[in-house]
């Protein structure tokens, strides 16, 4: 063999060691657990039950996978205990045939980068014992150095508050050089075992074009960066331990300022350290959409968020996404139709009133194992419903109580054209709210034997909010209030549940509200285009785009300029690029002109439903779809 031979031979082992890192083949089980925050004795008994390790908590799993999600410590009292017993358990396993990996989640990346606001007290107390006096005298020296003020014994009783003992030795622990610290530094951010991807956030539209070496590479490149710059700037003496990872900034910005006074036209070695800590807040690793923090995948419409997710799985490979991070309180659930499964079930119960599971695939097929169960279960389908979150009753419940519930108020809301009225409705005990619309400008369009589209395509239709909440149901969109057409006050209209506690966009902007939500807003507005397209609506402005203030939700109103007979896109879409996920798709191919005559025949004409059909076809033609 040639000496390039070999050199080429070489490079490609190499190649498939350092992809093998994070795409594993386990040939047995892999049993999978979420954030764990300090529940040792929960972990523990569920590693137990999952016949990993024995009753002194040594490995009997053999050639097992372990995967923990990452959030083994904080806030629960045995951190330091549950992250040793890993530690232990990954030495132990790999000499057994088997493996234990974690993936970081953002509180290891927080208590290494100094954010040590969810620390608990016992937290710190198991790392007493770690450090002397002088240490501490040492560290108090520094702190009285930048805080002068006040009398000695009460800033020392601050002192002791603010960091007890164990704060010095925790710090040092999870740092570079610390045996936690470098331990974590080794530990991957995304891998795939089988089938599966295992992340603790969840998947953001940036990082879907990267490769799982990439996103590994780049984020524990930056996360060593910082402590790197960190280090650097304690030993030049201007970043003591105490300094809190939010405080950072102002702290250097002030040392900076000090030493440019007091050292003219000078720049100390250590501003290139202080200049890469700034550049830190633009890191990946510390962004919203980083794999250890981004929440959409776990909270936002499944729709919007499966374009995102189905483009990573099949770039890298996979079937389901597997995640952390955003806790559901006892149950395993699976969204997005199975492609994305959360298994944060909130383990430390005193906090997330939760319970311990662990995730367990073999042979093709998983099973979730909950804490002192004793029967296989599958993970949850997540329960989606508009109507539930509105009223906390479900569609056919709500129309009922529309439909019959005594109408206490009324009130004309002056805005728009056609003066719509607030409606309020009791009934034992319970108060609901709802929008009445009874403009037609065309009665009885659906029943007419022909369809003429030069006048009919004009027409102002309370029953159109009926159909576009009819259709919604249908694709299970869930964007959409509950609708009935009813009677009050002599008149026949449309009745749409009211969504409390909303601004619409013109509003919003007016007020100059900043969008706060883990949902974004252009992927949100994807769905908005999609189904105004299906329904032609000409008229969608900023009055009636809603979104929920607590989690700036998106919801739509006002529907009665909608369902034109033109086979074309509104006016307003007409360049817009739409993008489509499988999941989205094969809701949108499910349409057919039997359920949609069965739902909205009372509402439409059947020019208007055959218009629908032919503008889904366009949709699906035009759309880009998730191929890597």
């Amino acid at each position: 063999m040639s000496r390039l031979v070999a050199f080429l031979v070489s490079l490609l082992l190499a190649v498939d060691v350092f992809a093998g890192q994070y795409d594993i083949n386990a040939p047995g089980r892999v049993v999978a657990f979420g954030d764990v925050h300090g529940a040792y004795r929960d972990l523990s008994t569920l590693l137990q039950e999952v016949g990993v390790v024995d009753t002194e908590l040594n490995w009997i799993g053999g050639n097992t996978h372990l995967v923990s999600l990452g959030d083994l410590l904080d806030r629960g009292p045995d951190s330091r205990k549950v992250v040793e017993l890993l530690m232990k358990l990954q030495r132990q396993a790999a000499q057994a045939g088997g493996a234990v990996h974690l993936v970081l989640g953002n509180h290891e990346v927080m208590v290494m980068s100094g954010d040590l606001r969810y620390v608990s007290p016992e937290e710190f107390a198991a790392f007493a014992a770690d450090e002397t006096q002088a240490e501490r005298d040492e560290l108090y020296a520094q702190y009285r150095g930048f805080n002068p003020e006040g009398d000695e014994a009460d800033a020392r009783q601050r002192f002791d508050d603010q960091y007890p003992p164990g704060f010095i030795a925790l710090r040092k622990a999870f740092s570079r050089g610390g045996t936690i610290g470098d331990w974590l530094l080794e530990q991957p951010f995304v891998i795939k075992v089988n089938d599966k991807v295992y992340m603790h956030g969840g998947i953001a539209s940036e990082p879907t074009q990267e490769s799982l070496e990439s996103l590994n590479a780049k984020m524990q490149a930056e996360l060593e960066d910082f402590l790197v710059s960190m280090d650097e700037l304690r030993a030049a003496g201007v970043m003591p331990w105490y300094v809190d990872y939010h405080d950072r900034l102002a702290f250097l910005t002030a040392r900076v300022q000090e030493f440019t006074a007091a050292n003219p036209r000078r720049k100390a070695q250590w501003f290139d350290a202080v200049q890469k800590v700034f550049d830190a807040q633009q890191a990946f690793v510390f962004s919203d959409d980083s794999l250890n923090w981004y929440r959409g995948t776990a909270l936002c419409h499944p729709y919007a968020e499966s374009y995102n997710t189905e483009r990573f799985l099949k770039r890298v490979g996979a079937r389901q996404l597997v995640i952390g991070h955003t806790p559901t309180r006892g149950d395993v659930h699976e969204r997005m139709g199975g492609l994305a499964i959360r298994l944060d079930t909130g383990m430390l119960t005193s906090v997330y009133k939760g319970r311990a599971s662990a995730l367990i695939s073999e042979g093709g097929s998983h099973y979730v194992h909950y804490l002192g169960g004793t029967t296989r279960e599958q993970p949850v389908p997540e329960q989606r419903s508009m109507a539930q979150r509105l009223s906390g009753m479900s569609d056919a419940e709500l129309e009922q109580f529309m439909l019959s519930a005594p109408v206490v108020d009324v009130k004309e809301i002056d805005t728009g054209v056609t003066h719509p009225w607030r409606v309020t409705q009791q009934k034992d005990g319970v108060s609901v709210d709802s929008l009445f619309k009874y403009g037609d400008t065309n009665p009885g369009l659906q029943s007419k034997s022909n369809y003429v589209s030069v006048r009919s395509d004009d027409s102002d239709r309370y029953v159109y909010d009926v159909s576009a909440y009819k259709l919604d149901r249908l694709l299970d969109l869930q964007m959409v209030p509950t609708a009935v057409i009813t009677t009050i006050k002599g008149r026949e209209g449309a009745q749409s549940a009211w969504v409390d506690n909303a601004i619409n966009e013109r509003d919003r902007l007016e007020l100059g509200t900043d969008f706060e939500g883990y949902c974004k807003q252009y992927e949100q507005y994807r769905l908005r285009v999609i189904y105004d397209i299906l329904i032609h609506n000409d008229d969608r402005n900023l009055t009636n785009i809603l979104w929920t203030k607590d989690d700036m939700m998106l919801h739509f109103i006002d529907h009665s300029l909608a369902f034109r007979s033109t086979e074309q896109r509104p006016k307003q879409y007409r360049k817009v690029a739409l993008l489509v996920s499988d999941l989205l798709r094969a809701q949108l191919a499910s349409l057919n002109e039997q359920n949609l005559t069965r739902e909205l025949s009372p509402y439409l004409h059947p020019r208007q439903i055959e218009a629908i059909l032919a503008r889904r076809d366009l949709i699906l033609k035009e759309a880009k779809g998730t191929a890597p």
